[in-house]
């Protein structure tokens, strides 16, 4: 079942992990992600190791790169016999004797990440196939879940984008309070699923009523179902690009110019990733951009 305001699907994870120890043991229990060449612990259960939620370590060191190109099996009860585990540079810093590795996939059919655990111990109990033969079940749960709540996030957006009634009388736009609880929202969804996302800022000079109005219109009609647009005021307008990167902001960023200079009007716009953590968001990768001519 999806897991939505009530009950969120870091509280999910969480809640199996704990289980996932208390029944197999290991001394800590991740569900990672990998993002390009990073690996992010997303959950984090247990103890023995200096690791939290929110940690990247480098995806290439890591046994879980190794699991997930089938070089060892799911579930190792002495790390040192096995080549491929022992010679992973992650061994050089953490002290691994044990090891689970489970890979996951997405809705798309990529590769998420890992449910992954840890032990500075040997673990002969883990070479016992039933045990082998419920870990793989509680794998595949996981990733059930996984994929269920990653498929519904477009949707998920799309509704709390036309439940919010906070927005500008004159656009029909969100207004800044809207817009703050839009970004909240991707917030934490960026926490629970290690998502990364873009924010255009769009702003011009001494638009009129007529030039405001092109300007909400064009960005509506050039954005993707589930990305958001908000009317900050003083001729400020605002867009979520939700799991989005930095080069295809600047492609979108490029177009809406292109499509308002088409319109005779001049405006500049500024890409910047969505902080995860609350406050402001980050300083803008890219330097502030001047009018399109």
């Amino acid at each position: 079942m999806p897991w939505g305001k009530r009950h969120s699907f870091t509280e999910f994870v969480d809640t199996k992990l704990l289980d996932l120890q208390s029944r197999f043991g290991m001394a800590m229990w991740f569900l990672t992600r990998r993002r390009g060449e990073d690996w992010l612990l997303l959950n984090v259960c247990g103890e023995g190791y200096d690791l939290s939620r929110g940690d990247m370590l480098a995806w290439h060191d890591s046994i879980c790169h190794r699991r997930v190109n089938e070089l060892g099996p799911p579930a190792c009860s002495d790390v040192t016999r096995q080549q491929a585990y022992r010679d992973a540079p992650i061994t050089d810093q953490l002290s691994i004797r044990a090891y689970v590795g489970m890979p996951l996939r997405d809705h798309t059919g990529a590769l998420f990440g890992t449910l992954c655990a840890l032990d500075p111990e040997p673990r002969p109990d883990l070479d016992h196939e039933n045990v082998q033969a419920a870990l793989k079940r509680q794998a595949r749960l996981l990733e059930s879940a996984l994929v269920w709540n990653l498929a519904g996030l477009d949707q998920q957006r799309v509704t709390e984008f036309f439940e919010e009634e906070s927005r500008d009388p004159e656009t029909g736009l969100l207004d800044e309070a809207g817009w703050l609880r839009i970004l909240d929202g991707e917030r934490r969804r960026g926490q629970a699923y290690g998502l990364s996302s873009m924010v255009l800022k769009v702003h011009g000079t001494r638009l009129d009523d007529e030039q405001r109005q092109l300007v909400a219109d064009s960005l509506a009609a050039l954005i993707r179902h589930q990305d958001m647009a908000a009317y900050l005021g003083s001729d400020q307008f605002a867009i979520l690009l939700p799991e989005n990167t930095p080069s295809c902001a600047d492609q979108v960023r490029d177009r809406l110019l292109d499509a308002l200079n088409a319109k005779g009007i001049l405006m500049w716009c500024d890409a910047e990733p969505l902080a995860l953590s609350e406050g402001r968001m980050q300083p803008p990768l890219t330097a502030e951009g001047g009018p399109v001519h």
